[in-house]
């Protein structure tokens, strides 16, 4: 999966909506910024190949609800 992080996917979009309007971004009103990266965000994920409910998590993307299966940290219950 992309290396994008949450805040990187959103100055993309922040970009591509001045690039595609030619207005500022700081000069739209916040229910119209929420609106756009609602629009906008999925366009960008799928073009970077993340999926739409992938989440960012230890530096990377990963699928909802999935964790390392192998986990290494040491516990206090004994194995027997």
């Amino acid at each position: 999966m992309a290396r994008l992080t949450p805040t990187g996917l959103k100055n993309r979009a922040i970009a591509r909506y001045e690039a595609e309007t030619g207005h500022r971004w700081r000069d739209l009103g916040e229910r119209k910024r929420k609106a756009w990266l609602t629009r906008t965000e999925p366009l960008i994920r799928a073009e970077l190949g993340i999926a739409r409910d992938a989440v960012w998590r230890d530096g990377a993307w990963h699928a909802p609800g999935q964790y390392d299966l192998l986990d290494l940290a040491p516990t206090t219950e004994e194995v027997a």
